[in-house]
């Protein structure tokens, strides 16, 4: 398993990937960062989106902490119960960027295992 990669960093660089694309393609960011991490992992389309399941929680953990020290940061106290409600609120929408980043996750597994066993049939 590890002449593919290590999960760890495929997983790292999907994330990364989502985290920077997501703000701006809301759907396509998870899918397409999922895909990164998982093509760039272990073959198999369960290893693929178990780790764009783990980018797309990050993601969401990440833009949550910042949306509370933002709202403290410009508003306050008030600001911090506003993030607070922003946070909790990105939580639930962690589904959201979990989901979508497991199908891209998935689908790039899928695609390596296939390359990878492509490759041993053609020589």
């Amino acid at each position: 398993m590890a002449k593919y990669g290590s999960y760890w960093v495929s997983a790292l660089v999907g994330f990364i990937f989502m985290l920077f694309i997501s703000p701006f393609f809301p759907v396509a960011g998870p899918i397409v960062g999922g895909i990164i991490g998982g093509y760039l992992g272990p073959p198999g389309a369960v290893r693929g989106a178990l780790g764009g399941l783990l980018d797309g929680l990050i993601v969401a953990a990440i833009f949550s902490v910042i949306a509370v020290i933002g709202g403290t940061a410009i508003l306050g106290p008030i600001g911090t119960l506003i993030g607070l409600g922003i946070a909790a609120l990105l939580f639930v929408l962690a589904l959201y960027f979990g989901i979508l980043g497991a199908v891209g996750g998935a689908i790039g597994g899928a695609l390596k295992a296939w390359m990878v066993e492509r490759r041993r049939v053609t020589g």
